[in-house]
């Protein structure tokens, strides 16, 4: 978790990575390992989208080893449980500058309660002349960036973040 900016830090946006008190990360809704990252949303306000965003220290070549894919996992939970239906989307940024936003299909992810593999072939972001093999930056956001409108609040919890072969 403390690897993610939140919008709780750089007030960009209406996110918050992990709990207030600690233990900061999730230990109960897992995917794979000891803990994964609750992002909570709150879309009511301007901009009306919440943002974590992973800055690499150095580049990362997301094609070693014949990668062609981005996955993450990620799970909701239900509106009868509090959550408002919000959509999902990553941003993968590159050293040179250039970015590519992708949007998970369902736009009610946020609410889907079981674990979700989503796999992002690395065309999506090199069509846009993203380079990946010199990724600076990937952002995990709910809502809808490019055409904001007021949402909700609610969480969803990411998990087993990497590249590889699909």
């Amino acid at each position: 978790w403390h690897a993610w900016i939140d919008g709780m830090t750089n007030e960009a946006s209406g996110s918050r990575v992990g709990y207030i008190d600690a233990p900061f990360a999730e230990r109960a809704v897992i995917h794979g390992g000891n803990q994964g990252m609750p992002l909570f949303y709150d879309n009511t306000k301007s901009p009306y989208y919440s943002e974590a965003e992973r800055t690499f220290d150095s580049a990362q070549d997301w094609t070693a080893n014949g990668g062609d894919a981005l996955c993450v996992y990620f799970q909701g939970v239900a509106e009868s449980e509090g959550n408002s239906a919000e959509g999902l989307y990553l941003i993968v940024k590159d050293t040179s500058g250039k970015s590519k936003l992708v949007t998970y299909p369902d736009a009610a992810a946020t609410t889907l309660t079981d674990w979700q593999q989503w796999i992002v072939p690395l065309t999506e972001f090199t069509s846009a002349g993203v380079k990946v093999t010199a990724v600076k930056g990937l952002v995990i956001g709910v809502g809808n960036r490019t055409s904001p409108t007021m949402g909700g609040t609610g969480v969803v919890y990411v998990d087993d973040i990497g590249y590889g072969r699909q």
